[in-house]
């Protein structure tokens, strides 16, 4: 944890470098010092200074931690883009899944659902942008095995993964994508 958690960001280069736990301890970190629940905001930095000098809570402040949390589920890594790279591993062991909609990415807006089935598989809508084609769109699947055996895309067997980042190469051609996962 750093003193300023918001004037830092850690996150994204955790996320860049795929040090997920490191991402998401960070994120959660940076909640837990820089909120302020009585009023419902984050702050600049943790203290409890007496006389800080400005103004105690910004607007800036506040979108950087939002920023942090939007990077975690759409990253735009140069003319790569990684959705739900940061995620945490139980958010997926939900029904409620992750949802996702119309989030605004250099590559154009992107949309994508991911939830388990529950039967050692994920099942995955995803809309992949196409205003600015991206070189590459990875889905990351950070299953609760950690660990992906096979992928069907739009009902066809698929075989572009990367097991290391736990990542699928979607394919940019096909329109919406419909996706299981089995792990």
């Amino acid at each position: 944890m750093v003193f300023q958690a918001n004037l830092q960001n850690p996150i994204q280069v955790y996320l860049k470098r795929h040090e997920i736990p490191a991402a998401i301890r960070a994120v959660y970190n940076n909640f837990v010092s820089c909120l302020y629940p009585d009023v419902n905001v984050f702050t600049e930095e943790y203290h409890q200074w007496r006389h800080a000098s400005g103004p105690f809570y910004k607007i800036s402040d506040e979108a950087r931690f939002v920023n942090r949390l939007r990077d975690m589920l759409a990253l735009e890594d140069g003319d790569t883009l990684w959705l739900a790279a940061g995620t945490p591993r139980r958010w997926l062991e939900s029904k409620d899944g992750i949802r996702v909609s119309e989030l605004v990415t250099y590559f154009g807006p992107v949309s994508y659902t991911m939830r388990a089935s529950g039967d050692g598989r994920i099942e995955a809508d995803v809309q992949v942008p196409t205003r600015n084609a991206a070189r590459t769109v990875h889905l990351v699947v950070r299953t609760p095995s950690g660990r992906i055996r096979g992928v069907t895309i739009n009902g066809r067997a698929w075989t572009r993964i990367d097991a290391a980042h736990e990542a699928i190469e979607l394919p940019q051609d096909q329109g919406p994508l419909q996706i299981q996962i089995r792990y």
